[in-house]
């Protein structure tokens, strides 16, 4: 079988699909938007004073283009991980970037004489690696959030006992304490200034900040309210439970060091020394794919190396 034409094949099909859809969005989205614009708002004849920065901005074909996917395609199950992540992206442009980038591994795996299966695995690979960075994305930021807690509890303790009221303690806390856990603090003080309750946007907060010491934070602060007690006080002893638990974190992870540096090593090294020997001596390696035996050894080899990682890892997983 040809494999050359597969691929060729599956490319055009694929592209051709997506600016398919793409134009029948564009066709129907542009009649729907003109059709309402007509019940409520009259259009000006004289457009010459629109800002072209900001036309530019929200009219750019990579916006358009997520926009329409949008419209036709459902990725809601994705629009919770972009908002703890902080990543700048709708769900459309993440879309669009997963398949860019499939499209780019299976190019360059091609372009090296890549079997047809393995293109199609690198392509499988480059299309999950946006969602992967997106992920590592957010698990950064709930580590950031966890570091920032600490300090903004003291802040908000010291404000408490200078005579600020709780509200202007967490306005405090969202000036002074950056991103996540500031920007956060002013999004549920948004909200509860537009008429929500404390508890509703404290479970906001949770939503967009999924953090375990967090929770229990705004859990005790919720019942603080309407049981009453020493605030200040409370949240000083938190401050301290806190640190004291960051400090223990921080000891397991310098002692767990090695062994996450191990699984690393363990995993990247047999696939590079296969990419070196597959430039090195292509004849050489393409012998391991070209027999039943050769098959068997990379299956068997692919199972040991991802236990010894799942091993290594659930061994240095120490919860804290």
């Amino acid at each position: 079988m040809n494999y050359t034409f597969l691929f060729l094949f599956f490319i055009t099909f694929a592209t051709c699909t997506v600016l398919a859809k793409l134009m029948l969005s564009f066709i129907l989205e542009k009649g729907k938007y003109e059709k309402r614009l007509e019940k409520y708002v009259v259009v000006a004849q004289n457009k010459g004073n629109v800002d072209k920065k900001h036309k530019s901005k929200d009219h750019s074909t990579l916006k358009k283009a997520s926009k329409a996917l949008e419209s036709v395609m459902n990725f809601s199950k994705y629009d919770l991980l972009l908002t703890q992540s902080g990543v700048a992206l709708s769900q459309g442009e993440l879309f669009i970037g997963r398949i860019m980038t499939a499209v780019i591994c299976m190019t360059i795996s091609y372009l090296y004489g890549v079997s047809f299966l393995l293109t199609a695995g690198f392509g499988v690979i480059g299309f999950y690696l946006p969602i992967m960075y997106v992920k590592r994305k957010r698990k950064k930021r709930l580590q950031r959030c966890s570091e920032q807690l600490g300090e903004a509890l003291g802040t908000m303790a010291n404000a408490l006992r200078a005579g600020f009221s709780f509200m202007q303690a967490m306005k405090m806390v969202a000036k002074e304490i950056g991103d996540p856990l500031g920007s956060e603090f002013i999004k549920a003080l948004q909200e509860i200034n537009y008429g929500v309750t404390v508890e509703d946007a404290f479970k906001s907060l949770l939503e967009r900040l999924p953090d375990r010491e967090l929770e229990i934070v705004l859990n005790t602060l919720i019942i603080q309210r309407s049981s009453g007690g020493n605030l200040a006080y409370l949240l000083e002893t938190m401050q301290e439970t806190i640190i004291g638990r960051s400090r223990v974190k921080d000891e397991v992870k310098t002692l767990t060091s090695q062994g996450k540096l191990s699984s690393v090593v363990i995993t990247i090294l047999p696939v590079a020394l296969a990419l070196y020997i597959k430039l090195i001596n292509p004849e050489y390696f393409n012998m391991l794919f070209s027999h039943p035996l050769g098959w068997a050894m990379v299956i068997f080899g692919t199972i040991n190396i991802i236990l010894g990682w799942f091993f290594i890892k659930k061994i240095v997983h120490i919860e804290v």
